[in-house]
């Protein structure tokens, strides 16, 4: 059996971090979301895997190649517009030739969410799950074990069991797709409700992981799920007197100098420099090449490859995009906080703040709770930063 992997969006709602980035290629737990994706299908024995990319496909092209350090044998087909899931699928249609899976690339999962749906061996079927959020995504109205209706964020409250968007399908539901397109409704969800009609399909209800990072906060849930499965390893050297505790993992060439202190679970990529007197708290990943100055601090937090932190620094709940540069005393706080994005009122219990790539902070610059600020910024010392800054913003 073949699986399809979407991968050709571009994920606006994370703003900063898909600038130069496509959603799938973000890291959490020191990976590429779509790593996750792979690696479930080749634990379950599938191999043979398509890869409908668009929005910057070189960066998953690159990194992938033909699949094989992955396990895998990997092809890809080119979706040159974003136009819909259906349609995404359409763009693969020629590699298919029997039954086969379809999923989005951009969600975490693990090996128990393919097998749940690879052991009921019903096509068509839909891998649904509970959510607290069902209103941001296809909600599920079921009788018995079939879908009766899968209706598309809903505003009131129907349910709480979500279509995940992985599915197992048949050839057929090809020429579905088709038809649905040249209509003008190009999202699998629709061709389903459509397909209800005419053929049984069979909801699955996985205990396995699934989860998605709809908002840049999310990445800091996302990314303490992405490492609740570290495993312990010391590839770098860690200096007298430092102490780690909990599955703390350390990559190649990094130092973790003395006077540290890593309370896993805590993912340390390659080439990193951990200053002395260093505290890396839980649910944090820290990339490759990332510097780390002396004494800062470090809670549940994303720092991509790249950055390098100034002494003193704090940050709590964040995530730094790569390249992020900041002078010493960097302040990074998290508290409760109200977030506006694309009109809407977002109140998190607790948030930190989330900067693009490539942004350039002086020393002693505070960033407030739930900011977001662009890629390419560059902030002079002393500033304060309160809500959103557009990409290449200059603060004086």
């Amino acid at each position: 059996m073949k699986a399809v992997i979407l991968a050709a969006g571009e994920g606006t709602r994370l703003g900063p971090f898909t600038h130069t980035e496509p959603k799938v290629m973000i890291p959490v737990g020191n990976r590429p979301i779509l790593e996750y994706v792979v690696q479930a299908l080749v634990e379950n024995g599938i191999r043979e895997l398509i890869l409908v990319v668009g929005y910057r496909k070189e960066r998953i092209m690159t990194h992938f190649e033909e699949g094989k350090s992955f396990g895998a044998r990997i092809e890809y087909v080119v979706q040159t517009k974003q136009l819909g899931t259906a349609h995404a699928l359409l763009q693969a249609r020629d590699k298919l030739d029997d039954d086969f899976l379809v999923l989005p690339g951009d969600n975490v999962i693990d090996a128990r969410t393919v097998q749940d749906l690879l052991e009921k061996g019903a096509v068509p079927s839909i891998v649904i799950t509970e959510s607290e959020m069902p209103s941001k995504y296809g909600v599920v109205i079921l009788e018995g074990d079939w879908v009766r209706d899968l209706v598309e964020k809903p505003v009131d409250r129907i349910s709480n069991l979500i279509n995940t968007g992985i599915y197992a399908l048949d050839h057929g539901f090809l020429a579905m797709c088709e038809e649905s397109v040249g209509s003008g409704v190009s999202d699998i969800p629709a061709v389903l409700n459509r397909l209800s009609g005419v053929k049984k399909l069979r909801a699955i209800h996985t205990q396995g992981t699934w989860i998605d990072a709809v908002y840049p906060w999310d990445l800091i849930r996302v990314n303490a799920t992405a490492l609740a499965t570290l495993e312990e390893q010391t590839a770098g050297k860690v200096e007298e007197g430092v102490v780690l505790r909990g599955p703390v993992s350390i990559g190649e060439g990094s130092v973790v100098r003395a006077g540290a202190y890593v309370l896993g679970p805590v993912a340390i990529g390659t080439g990193c420099d951990i200053g002395p007197h260093v505290t890396i708290y839980p649910s944090t990943s820290i990339g490759q090449n990332v510097t780390i100055g002396p004494s800062s601090f470090i809670e549940e937090s994303v720092i991509m490859n790249d950055c390098s932190l100034g002494a003193f620094s704090y940050v709590s709940h964040g995530v730094l995009g790569k390249g992020v540069r900041s002078g010493s005393h960097l302040s990074s706080p998290s508290e409760a906080a109200t977030i506006q994005l694309e009109g809407e009122l977002h109140s998190l219990e607790r948030v930190g703040s989330f900067l693009g790539e490539d942004t350039l902070l002086g020393g002693g610059v505070k960033v407030l709770p739930g900011s977001i600020v662009g890629a390419r910024c560059n902030v002079s010392s002393g500033c304060t930063l309160r809500g959103d800054l557009e990409h290449g913003s200059v603060v004086i």
